[in-house]
C-alpha cells in the first residue's frame, strides 16, 4: 500500500506528512519506512491520502447513496454493513428483536392495546414484510 501511495498519491502523502509537522525531506529519513507505512495504513478519513484513495467518497457518502438507491428501488442491499459489534453476534441474531407483522396487524395490535385488551408488558417494534 505504501508503494501505491508513493506512486499514485505522492502529493496527497506529502500534504499529510506536512500536516503532521514534518518536511518532505523527513520522508524515509527521520520518518522510517515503518513510520511511513503507519502514516499510509493509518490515514484517517479526513486525510488527503484517504480522500484520494477513496476517490473523494467517504464511507458515509457510500451509505447515504446506498440508502437513497434502496429507498428509490434502484438497488437492494444484500446484508448489513460490517461495523463494530456486528461480527460478534451469532448468525440470525437480531440487534433489536421485533415481531414481524404487516401495518394492518400492527394497527390492530395497537388498537387492542389502547382499549386495554392487550397487556404484554413490552413494546412492539414495527418490522415490515
Amino acid at each position: 500500500m505504501l508503494t501505491a501511495a508513493v506512486g499514485r498519491y505522492w502529493h496527497a502523502l506529502v500534504r499529510d506528512v506536512l500536516a503532521l509537522g514534518y518536511r518532505v525531506s523527513d520522508m524515509f529519513t527521520t520518518l522510517t519506512l515503518s513510520d511511513m507505512v503507519s502514516i499510509v495504513v493509518g490515514a484517517p478519513p479526513s486525510s488527503s491520502l484517504r480522500y484520494f484513495i477513496d476517490n473523494g467518497w467517504s464511507r458515509t457518502d457510500h451509505l447515504l447513496a446506498n440508502l437513497t438507491e434502496t429507498q428509490s428501488g434502484v438497488a437492494k442491499l444484500s446484508g448489513p454493513y460490517e461495523r463494530p459489534g456486528i461480527g460478534d453476534r451469532s448468525p440470525g441474531e437480531q440487534l433489536f428483536p421485533a415481531d414481524v407483522m404487516t401495518w394492518a396487524e400492527m394497527d390492530a395490535l395497537d388498537e387492542k392495546r389502547d382499549k386495554g385488551e392487550l397487556k404484554t408488558g413490552r413494546a412492539h417494534s414495527r418490522v415490515w414484510r
